[in-house]
């Protein structure tokens, strides 16, 4: 049910971020801290592997083992950079069918939905979003 709909899960979402943003800028901002947090520990357990690898097969002191090991993770990053570079267009024009696809699926789906509601129904409608929008927006000044 969740993959059928959801862009209505986004658009939700988006409503919900619009009307208690600060909660939501705070959450973003620890969970983004967690990530990096993550990823920072996982770089240095990678590179502290390749160091003490090149150090132990090698048998070279530390700062050579650290020079080799630099140069090993610049081979590395840029090998992804490319492959990055690479995959890019691929990826930038397959969302944007994706989102296009999306949008009118939903445009067309929102249409046909208005046009089978009886003219009390429209009504209704049109004054609760009326009435929840202006409600946001006295909350929110």
């Amino acid at each position: 049910m969740i993959k059928e709909h959801l862009d209505l899960v986004i658009v939700g979402l988006i409503a919900l971020s619009i009307a208690m943003y600060d909660m939501v800028i705070d959450l973003f901002l620890n969970v983004l801290h967690l990530c990096f947090e993550l990823l920072h520990f996982l770089y240095e357990w990678f590179e502290l592997g390749i160091e003490h690898t090149v150090e132990h097969l090698f048998h070279t002191s530390r700062h050579g083992s650290q020079i080799v090991t630099f140069y090993i993770l610049l081979l590395i990053a840029g090998l992804l950079l490319y492959g990055l570079w690479r995959l890019m267009p691929r990826l930038c024009r397959k969302c944007v069918e994706c989102l296009r696809l999306t949008w009118e699926r939903r445009k067309t789906e929102c249409h046909y939905y208005w046009l089978s509601l009886p003219l009390l129904n429209k009504v209704k409608l049109i004054s609760t979003a009326t009435g929840v929008f202006s409600l946001t927006f006295y909350f929110m000044t």
